[in-house]
């Protein structure tokens, strides 16, 4: 098979679950007040504390996705080249990744500028090489997160950029061990998380807590890559199945906040949600007798496209509305409806602009060290 007649496997239903990824991480962030009215109202109480995990395990989703894409990829390209171009993929990811996130950090450190020089209150922020090293979660685990808001994100950018240098490693001089080095990164993960079982912060912002996720993801697409009769279990799933299936998924996302004040659930949460989460890729992807694919959803896949500009620049959005929201009413309408749409709009134009605009002149020259077009 010739260069030419081959085209990379496209997954358009990617696209999809990112925008849904997004909402997750946006309800996750968008409810806040400082109205003591607002904040003691069951409504507020409920929506706010659903919104913080929903917000913790969507994070994840991103994990798993990108792990299980690249993972994809790295083995098409073997498959059809007997090799791993190691420089070209660290050049495509810094391509996507790095144009948007260094334009975000420049921002945070021009703001952090302006306040000092006009004598305002300014959030300290973290040492600008936490930024350019891409090891901003270690610093949030010893100094904790208390400075500027849109900033504190960039902290799961740090973690993936660490994974895809270990993952692009691993693929290229251990590519014949990526099922067995995928467990293991598994067990790492889970024994780290027992470990530091009262360490909230290495919970949640360490790397070695997050190869669980990346572990899931990549054993699901060595599964989907490599097993056909996988594949034809997945694609024969009766639609009673898939639904038994979500309704598992949906029943523990709303048992969370009773799970969580168990130790071991607390250890196994990242890896059983990302296992749950490899369904649903899985699902969608596969399945002939899905309940809903939601790449037919008219907007969901572009949104999908633009959403690493809605996850970097939802935070700013977030940033000016608390800033208006000052001199506003505090009430509870406008902290659970008013502000999450006037926040969610403004980040979907701003999003829009910058993919069309910024991000899409980059992606143009990644599309150069790509070895072949998906079709």
């Amino acid at each position: 098979m010739s260069k030419d007649s081959y085209k990379t496997k496209y997954f358009k239903e990617l696209n999809s679950l990112r925008f849904i990824g997004f909402i997750g991480i946006f309800f996750g962030h968008v409810f806040f007040s400082n109205s003591p009215e607002v904040i003691n109202s069951k409504l507020y109480e409920t929506l706010f504390s659903y919104g913080k995990i929903l917000g913790f395990i969507s994070i994840d989703s991103f994990f798993v996705l990108s792990s299980f894409l690249i993972t994809w990829k790295a083995l098409e390209e073997i498959k059809f080249t007997s090799k791993f171009q190691f420089k070209n993929f660290l050049i495509r990811r810094s391509l996507r990744i790095w144009p948007l996130y260094f334009l975000i950090v420049f921002l945070g450190f021009l703001l952090e500028y302006l306040k000092s020089y006009y004598f305002l209150e300014a959030e300290k922020l973290p040492s600008l090489w936490n930024f350019v090293l891409f090891i901003l979660n270690y610093n949030i685990i010893e100094n904790g997160y208390n400075f500027l808001f849109f900033m504190v994100f960039m902290w799961s950018i740090s973690v993936e950029e660490q994974f895809y240098i270990f993952w692009a490693i691993t693929i290229k001089w251990f590519n014949k061990y990526l099922f067995g080095i995928s467990f293991l990164i598994i067990f790492i993960s889970l024994f780290f998380r027992i470990y530091f079982i009262k360490d909230s912060l290495s919970l949640n912002f360490h790397t070695a807590s997050a190869l669980g996720n990346f572990g899931i993801g990549a054993l699901t697409a060595i599964l989907a890559f490599k097993n056909q009769y996988f594949l034809n279990k997945l694609q024969s799933l009766k639609r009673n199945t898939i639904l038994f299936f979500y309704l598992i998924i949906f029943t523990f996302f709303i048992l969370m906040p009773v799970l969580l004040e168990y130790d071991f659930f607390i250890v196994i949460q990242r890896v059983l949600f990302s296992i749950f989460f490899s369904f649903i890729i899985l699902e969608q992807t596969y399945c002939d007798k899905s309940i809903l694919k939601v790449s037919k959803i008219k907007y969901f896949n572009f949104f999908g496209k633009i959403s690493y500009g809605l996850y970097c620049y939802h935070g700013i959005m977030i940033t000016i509305v608390l800033q208006i929201s000052g001199f506003l009413s505090q009430s509870l309408l406008n902290s659970l409806v008013i502000y999450p749409i006037l926040i969610f709009v403004s980040t979907l134009i701003i999003s829009h602009l910058s993919f069309r605009f910024y991000e899409s002149k980059f992606l143009k020259i990644k599309s150069k060290f790509s070895f072949l077009s998906p079709n």
